[in-house]
Formats: C-alpha cells, structure tokens, sequence
C-alpha cells in the first residue's frame, strides 16, 4: 500500500492558511485600535498596552506548545476546524494530516502564523498612530507602586539592555503616574517617552518569539513529510522486487451492476463525476471519510462503492467493506473526465478486494485503457 502522503509535498504540508491568518490580523487590529486610542483625555494606560503586547502573546505561546505536546487545546485553527461551513477540500486536507498523525503539527504552525499577523497588525497600527499623533502613555494601579512596577519592566526589557531609550527607569515611572483625580501634569513631553519600550516589548515578545517558533514548525513537518515520502518510495520497491516471488490472489472484474444496489460514494465526487458513471441506483448512502455519520453498514443489499483508482486501499475502507457486502468500482479522472482505470492501479484494488468476502470488483465495458499518468 502506498502511503497516504503521496499526494503532499512538503511545501503544500507546511503552507500557511490564509483564514488563520486574517482571523489573527483582526483580533491585533481591534486589540491595538482599542488600547491605543486611550481614554477621553488621549491617555494610554502603559499597563493595558502590556496585556495586548506582552501577555496575550505569551500566553498564547504557551498554549500553542501545551496543545503541541498534549494533543489538544485551543488556538484559532483548531477553532477554524470546528466550523461546519468549511469546504470539502480543506476536509479532505485534515484527513490526510490525521492519517499522518500531523494535525497537531499542524494546528501549532498555523497558531503560530495567527500569532504572527496578529503581531503584524498591532505593529502597524502602532506605528502609524506614532507618526499621526501624538500618544500619551501613563499607568494607573492601585495596588502597585513605581518602586514595585520597576523590577517587573527591567526584567521585560533585559533582552534589549543596550538600547539605552528602550529601558525604563524610576523616574520615568513617577513622572507618568496618572491619577484620576488630578488633570495636572509638570512635564507632558516625559508621556511619549514610553513609545520605545513598547515597540521593543511587541516586536521581541509579539513578533520574534512566534516567528521563531513558526520557522522551527515549518522546518518539522517539512521534514516529517519528505520522510514519509522516502519511507512511501521504499516500500514500493520493496513491493516490485518481492512481486515475482509472491503469488498474489486477485478478484475478477465484473461488467454488470445487480439489478438493485444502492450507490456509497466513498470518493466523495462531485455531482458532475458522479453523472458522467451513468449510473441508476436505488438509492444513495452516506458513507467516507469525510461523512461524520456513515449510514452504509445498516444497508442490508448490494452497494456500489465507489473509490479513487489512483488512491491506495486503507484501513479504514477494509474496516467499512467487511460489514457490508456489493460491489467496488475504482474510478479514474483525467481533468475531471471520467477514463479508463489502469491496469496497475485494478490489480492493487484486485489484490484488496480478494481479502475481503462478499465483494467483487466493478468496471464498465471499455474500449481500451487510457495512457494517462498519475
């Protein structure tokens, strides 16, 4: 059997989704434009810019290694995967990455891409708010003192230590304590001081920190998926040297359907393919991959199930046909044009059809066979 990473590339595997990444851009857009535009007065609450740009990243970061190594948890992709309005392709896409037991790998480069954007969008908006105006940091606590806060922000700003005008200071901090109670303020231009402390803190914390870990994903399903493509080359010359020392039993191809069958599209094909078959069921049944409730197995008749010719038998499929029993008919498409199947992919869904009772292979009458390559 082929491995099911045949129809990926590692570049088609590690493609960043643009969905994940328009929902990340928003949510920065939204956060930042809220934040930065201040209160009545025009002021920013320094400590409300460190939520947006420091904790929400960071927490973020850490939740998208926790679902890496658990196998589970919450980012945007993995919400995006949820919804029920999502085409069959990109279905169709996560099941091949959970055959490959790569969703999760997935799921952490493309939190790692919204995290990026959402970056991208907080950087722009912050950047062009500095240029068009003039923005008035503060900060605000009851419970926090200048002395207490100060510990906390040189820790923060320790990674860019030689940027002198990124660092903050005591007083820096006393100088922008805000008060609700008192409009008076001795020195305005101290209240832009700030700007530089906060663009280290979102590109360092917001920006490198997930562009590293995206890279580093990038890298690993690159490489997980050129394996499995070296491992899917070696067993098939493996398979071709061992083929003329083991007799394999094949099932006969049938060119007549039963008088009543109900027709399983397992392929899941298109109304368009499904028509060029010409095909008279007497009914039709919920069944593949892709189908959250299968309904074939309860069929007590005949079904015609129908399979991509190209695609190597899985497990999944044995499992399904064993409870049922009809008629397997290996489809081929050339440009979505229904052609003749050739003989090496029949005589693989032979040999898989053979192993399994009650089932038979199922071709149309046919002029000859196509000379198509996949």
């Amino acid at each position: 059997m082929q491995s099911a990473v045949s129809t990926f590339t590692p570049n088609a595997a590690s493609r960043l989704s643009r969905p994940v990444m328009l929902v990340g851009f928003v949510l920065g857009l939204l956060l930042s434009v809220g934040v930065l535009l201040g209160d009545d007065a025009g002021r920013v609450n320094l400590l409300y810019l460190m939520l947006v740009y420091l904790f929400i990243p960071l927490a973020g970061a850490f939740l998208s290694v926790l679902s890496l190594i658990k196998g589970k948890g919450l980012n945007v992709a993995r919400l995006l995967n949820t919804m029920p309005f999502l085409p069959k392709s990109w279905q169709h896409f996560m099941h091949k990455l959970r055959q490959l037991h790569m969703d999760k790998q997935w799921f952490f480069l493309q939190s790692q891409a919204a995290a990026l954007a959402y970056a991208a969008a907080s950087l722009l908006v912050f950047a062009l708010l500095l240029l068009a105006t003039d923005i008035n940091f503060v900060w605000r606590s009851t419970l926090l003192e200048a002395e207490q806060l100060l510990p906390l922000l040189e820790a923060i700003a320790w990674p860019w230590r030689f940027w002198e005008a990124a660092q903050p200071s005591i007083e820096l901090l006393r100088m922008t304590e805000d008060s609700r109670l008192t409009a008076s303020y001795s020195n305005p231009n101290s209240y832009g001081q700030w700007w530089a402390f906060i663009l280290a803190t979102q590109f360092l914390y917001a920006f490198a920190l997930r562009g590293i870990l995206l890279v580093i994903a990038k890298m690993w399903i690159s490489n997980a998926v050129r394996e499995e493509m070296k491992q899917g080359v070696f067993y098939q010359q493996k398979q071709a040297a061992a083929a003329p020392k083991t007799s394999h039993t094949l099932s006969s191809i049938q060119n007549q359907l039963p008088s009543n069958y109900a027709l399983s599209n397992w392929a899941g094909f298109t109304d368009n393919v499904i028509s060029q078959l010409d095909l008279k069921p007497s009914q039709t049944l919920q069944t593949g991959p892709l189908v959250t409730e299968i309904d074939g197995p309860a069929h007590q008749g005949q079904q015609l199930l129908l399979v991509k010719a190209w695609e190597p038998p899985m497990g999944e499929l044995q499992d399904y046909m064993e409870s049922a029993s009809g008629m397997l008919y290996p489809v081929n498409l050339q440009q979505n044009k229904l052609v003749q199947a050739k003989s090496l992919h029949l005589e693989e869904w032979q040999r898989f059809v053979a192993k399994i009772p009650n089932w038979g292979i199922y071709q149309p009458h046919s002029g000859g066979e196509q000379d198509d390559e996949r």
